[in-house]
């Protein structure tokens, strides 16, 4: 339909950037993207207001969004030409302006790398590929466009590096020295950006690959200072801690043992789960080895910070969860644990979570000395799920009364309250058969009436 429209307005239309890759390289199309030539960017939005919802994103980009009426949940991104003058010396020193008599050569032009940089004639399912895209892709090389392509857009150093890690590319020497050079460069980028990246990166089956470009490049300094720190840290697990990271972070990918692999809490808990170990190395010379005491809690309190400058939430993470995962990885793998330590395991971790701290351990033990010795921690996951399965309570939440009904008991919402629920808690994790309102109600009263004496 989108075809039809433009072309019977005198207008071209043409597929470009990432789906037109994504069909070279055998992947499957998700969103497409859309260049327009010949139409102002007035009249394309008022052509198509007809046909579905038209909003503007970037009015001084050329670009606008279309909703069609009749494809539900479809949005079309659709753009005009655009060309950058340099204004001056600096890579934010430049003009961008969009022209729909532009030929579709002059936009390709501007774009990051020869893989992007093609576009799809939708009239004759010609590919336009005038900087060698195609012949790059065959090659499985990832190349820049332009010179000053990271000057431009510094936030390219990190697409350079999470597209070779997902699509297996090596990256063009003139490139890789490009990226060299412009490295420091990627300090100016919002934290929204990065992580945005990184979310990409994460996607690929060995995301350690990018982590490798990054150290590579000197990239990593800057984005994971962190991380680079971790290099060269020696401990017993025959890695140093940079590499055992990078182990524990292909496994959160791809693991088959591992229910929630790829998830982006996972994934940065494997990143950020021994960061404190640079901190906190220490030689123990009765062990005649080196420990990392507390390291948990200060990866934790690194990871905060780090989290909170890339701004994570803006990927759908929350913060608080990836630090409970980093503070207990460590956690006891014993499988003759009671059905009550195994209650308060998951009551302490929360039941939402408790599957991906296990997640967790297999993929820590995957960069230990012993990486096939994860028995211990499946059949503690068997018993896990086994108690889960029965339906206990795990938290306030759970119980067979609640704060109005304990309000109804003359029992006071504030402290006192939070005590007795508290109390219970206690109570029906060591026996679960308590959980009932009649039964709850009569250990509130002995509780509300010890609590205040």
């Amino acid at each position: 339909m989108l075809e039809k429209i433009i072309h019977e307005a005198g207008g071209e239309i043409y597929e470009v950037g990432g789906s037109v890759r994504d069909e070279l390289l055998g992947h499957p199309k998700k969103d497409s993207d859309y260049l327009v030539t010949g139409i102002p960017l007035e009249k394309l939005s008022q052509i198509l207001r007809p046909f579905g919802t038209v909003t503007f994103v970037g009015k001084s980009f050329g670009v606008l969004k279309f909703s069609p009426f009749n494809e539900k949940g479809v949005i079309h991104d659709i753009a005009i030409p655009r060309k950058e003058v340099s204004t001056g010396g600096g890579h934010r020193d430049f003009d961008v302006s969009y022209d729909h008599t532009l030929p579709v050569f002059v936009d390709l032009s501007r774009r990051d790398f020869t893989i992007n940089a093609m576009a799809k004639d939708l009239r004759t399912g010609e590919i336009i590929d005038p900087f060698g895209g195609k012949d790059d892709i065959k090659r499985k090389t990832l190349r820049q466009v332009f010179k000053e392509a990271f000057k431009e857009d510094p936030l390219r150093l990190l697409r350079a590096i999470q597209f070779a890690a997902r699509f297996d590319l090596k990256i063009d020497p003139e490139t890789l020295a490009s990226m060299e050079a412009n490295a420091e460069l990627i300090k100016t980028v919002s934290g929204e950006r990065i992580i945005d990246e990184i979310r990409k990166l994460f996607l690929a089956e060995r995301p350690s690959r990018g982590f490798e470009l990054m150290d590579r490049t000197g990239v990593l300094p800057f984005v994971f200072p962190e991380i680079s720190a971790c290099k060269g840290i020696k401990q017993d697990k025959g890695h140093d801690v940079y590499e055992h990271t990078m182990i524990v972070l292909d496994a959160a990918a791809s693991d088959h043992l591992i229910q929630h692999r790829g998830d982006l809490e996972l994934m940065l808990a494997a990143i950020f789960h021994d960061v404190g170990k640079a901190k906190t190395a220490r030689f123990v010379p009765e062990q005649k080895r080196v420990a990392f005491f507390g390291h948990q809690i200060v990866s934790k309190r690194i990871a905060k910070k780090r989290m909170d400058a890339l701004k994570v939430t803006v990927i759908g993470v929350n913060p608080e969860n990836v630090l409970t995962l980093i503070e207990n990885h460590m956690f006891e793998t014993k499988s003759f644990y009671s059905d009550k330590a195994i209650r308060r395991f998951v009551a302490k971790t929360g039941k939402d979570l408790i599957m991906k701290l296990v997640d967790m351990r297999i993929a820590d033990n995957r960069g230990g000395k012993y990486p096939a010795g994860v028995g211990g921690v499946l059949k503690l996951k068997k018993r896990i799920i086994e108690e889960l399965e029965k339906k206990p309570p795990f938290g306030p939440k759970d119980l067979a009364m609640n704060g109005h009904d304990l309000m109804e008991m003359g029992i006071k919402s504030g402290p006192l309250m939070g005590k007795v629920i508290k109390g219970l808690m206690e109570l029906v994790l060591d026996d679960p058969g308590l959980n009932t309102k009649e039964q709850l109600s009569a250990l509130a009263k002995n509780l509300y009436k010890e609590l205040s004496s």
